[in-house]
Protein backbone atom coordinates (compact mmCIF):
# COMPACT_ATOMS: atom_id res chain seq x y z
CA UNK A 1 0.00 0.00 0.00
CA UNK A 2 2.73 2.47 0.88
CA UNK A 3 5.28 1.75 -1.71
CA UNK A 4 8.33 3.64 -2.82
CA UNK A 5 6.55 5.04 -5.78
CA UNK A 6 4.13 7.29 -3.81
CA UNK A 7 7.00 9.01 -1.98
CA UNK A 8 8.93 9.61 -5.17
CA UNK A 9 6.09 11.51 -6.81
CA UNK A 10 6.00 14.01 -3.97
CA UNK A 11 7.21 17.42 -5.15
CA UNK A 12 8.75 19.75 -2.62
CA UNK A 13 7.51 23.30 -2.50
CA UNK A 14 10.19 25.91 -2.62
CA UNK A 15 9.67 28.25 0.32
CA UNK A 16 10.19 31.99 -0.32
CA UNK A 17 9.76 34.55 2.44
CA UNK A 18 7.16 37.26 1.97
CA UNK A 19 9.05 40.58 1.95
CA UNK A 20 5.98 42.84 2.06
CA UNK A 21 5.87 43.19 5.89
CA UNK A 22 9.62 43.84 5.98
CA UNK A 23 9.32 46.61 3.38
CA UNK A 24 6.37 48.12 5.30
CA UNK A 25 8.40 48.22 8.52
CA UNK A 26 11.38 49.81 6.75
CA UNK A 27 9.18 52.57 5.30
CA UNK A 28 7.53 53.18 8.68
CA UNK A 29 10.94 53.53 10.31
CA UNK A 30 12.05 55.91 7.57
CA UNK A 31 8.97 58.08 8.06
CA UNK A 32 9.41 58.01 11.85
CA UNK A 33 13.02 59.21 11.68
CA UNK A 34 12.18 61.90 9.12
CA UNK A 35 9.45 63.29 11.39
CA UNK A 36 11.42 62.94 14.64
CA UNK A 37 14.56 64.66 13.35
CA UNK A 38 15.04 68.28 14.38
CA UNK A 39 17.38 70.77 12.86
CA UNK A 40 19.18 73.49 14.80
CA UNK A 41 18.87 76.76 12.86
CA UNK A 42 20.64 78.94 15.41
CA UNK A 43 24.21 77.77 14.85
CA UNK A 44 25.20 81.11 13.27
CA UNK A 45 24.46 83.33 16.27
CA UNK A 46 28.11 84.40 16.62
CA UNK A 47 28.26 85.89 13.10
CA UNK A 48 27.95 89.66 12.96
CA UNK A 49 25.23 89.96 10.33
CA UNK A 50 24.28 93.23 8.61
CA UNK A 51 21.10 94.99 9.69
CA UNK A 52 18.01 94.67 7.53
CA UNK A 53 14.85 96.72 7.56
CA UNK A 54 11.55 94.97 6.96
CA UNK A 55 9.93 97.58 4.76
CA UNK A 56 7.62 95.47 2.66
CA UNK A 57 4.49 93.67 3.75
CA UNK A 58 5.19 89.98 4.11
CA UNK A 59 1.96 88.00 4.20
CA UNK A 60 3.72 84.67 4.04
CA UNK A 61 5.56 84.81 7.36
CA UNK A 62 5.84 81.30 8.72
CA UNK A 63 7.70 82.00 11.96
CA UNK A 64 8.89 84.97 14.02
CA UNK A 65 11.64 84.27 16.55
CA UNK A 66 13.40 86.41 19.13
CA UNK A 67 16.96 85.14 19.70
CA UNK A 68 18.96 86.10 22.80
CA UNK A 69 22.52 84.86 23.29
CA UNK A 70 24.52 84.76 26.52
CA UNK A 71 25.84 88.31 25.91
CA UNK A 72 22.20 89.52 25.84
CA UNK A 73 22.43 90.36 22.15
CA UNK A 74 18.89 90.37 20.76
CA UNK A 75 18.01 89.43 17.18
CA UNK A 76 14.67 88.99 15.47
CA UNK A 77 14.51 86.20 12.91
CA UNK A 78 11.68 86.26 10.37
CA UNK A 79 11.16 83.09 8.33
CA UNK A 80 9.07 83.77 5.26
CA UNK A 81 7.71 81.34 2.71
CA UNK A 82 9.78 81.23 -0.51
CA UNK A 83 12.14 83.97 0.76
CA UNK A 84 15.42 84.09 2.64
CA UNK A 85 15.26 84.39 6.40
CA UNK A 86 15.56 87.97 7.62
CA UNK A 87 17.64 88.55 10.75
CA UNK A 88 17.47 91.95 12.44
CA UNK A 89 19.81 93.10 15.22
CA UNK A 90 17.86 95.12 17.76
CA UNK A 91 18.51 96.85 21.05
CA UNK A 92 16.33 96.08 24.06
CA UNK A 93 14.73 99.53 23.87
CA UNK A 94 13.64 99.14 20.22
CA UNK A 95 12.51 95.50 20.47
CA UNK A 96 8.85 96.35 21.01
CA UNK A 97 8.65 98.77 18.04
CA UNK A 98 10.48 96.40 15.66
CA UNK A 99 8.30 93.48 16.71
CA UNK A 100 5.19 95.64 16.34
CA UNK A 101 6.16 96.41 12.70
CA UNK A 102 6.74 92.75 11.92
CA UNK A 103 3.75 91.31 13.77
CA UNK A 104 1.34 93.87 12.31
CA UNK A 105 2.35 92.83 8.77
CA UNK A 106 2.15 89.10 9.48
CA UNK A 107 -0.82 86.82 9.13
CA UNK A 108 0.80 84.37 11.60
CA UNK A 109 1.14 86.33 14.85
CA UNK A 110 2.89 83.69 17.00
CA UNK A 111 6.37 84.56 18.30
CA UNK A 112 8.99 82.10 19.56
CA UNK A 113 11.65 83.02 22.10
CA UNK A 114 15.02 81.25 22.01
CA UNK A 115 17.15 82.41 24.94
CA UNK A 116 20.44 81.17 26.32
CA UNK A 117 20.08 79.37 29.64
CA UNK A 118 22.43 81.88 31.32
CA UNK A 119 20.01 84.78 30.79
CA UNK A 120 18.39 86.01 34.00
CA UNK A 121 14.73 85.22 34.57
CA UNK A 122 13.84 88.92 34.88
CA UNK A 123 15.25 89.68 31.40
CA UNK A 124 13.15 86.89 29.90
CA UNK A 125 10.02 88.25 31.59
CA UNK A 126 10.76 91.73 30.16
CA UNK A 127 11.12 90.29 26.67
CA UNK A 128 7.90 88.28 27.06
CA UNK A 129 6.15 91.49 28.08
CA UNK A 130 7.53 93.31 25.01
CA UNK A 131 6.44 90.47 22.72
CA UNK A 132 2.89 90.43 24.11
CA UNK A 133 2.57 94.22 23.96
CA UNK A 134 3.78 94.19 20.33
CA UNK A 135 0.59 92.36 19.37
CA UNK A 136 1.67 88.71 19.34
CA UNK A 137 -1.28 86.37 19.86
CA UNK A 138 0.81 83.33 20.69
CA UNK A 139 4.08 82.93 22.54
CA UNK A 140 6.37 79.90 22.41
CA UNK A 141 9.49 79.39 24.51
CA UNK A 142 11.70 76.93 22.68
CA UNK A 143 13.96 74.47 24.44
CA UNK A 144 16.44 71.82 23.44
CA UNK A 145 15.19 68.33 24.22
CA UNK A 146 17.46 66.19 26.38
CA UNK A 147 17.98 62.55 25.55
Amino acid sequence: MFGKKSFMNYKRKQLTPDLTPLIDVVFLLLIFFMVATTFNNTKGMKINLPKAEVGESIDTIEKISVLIDENQTIKIKVEAKNKKDIIIDVEKESLKTELNKIVSNASQKDVSILADKKIEYGKIVEIISDVKSAGATGLNIEIEKTN
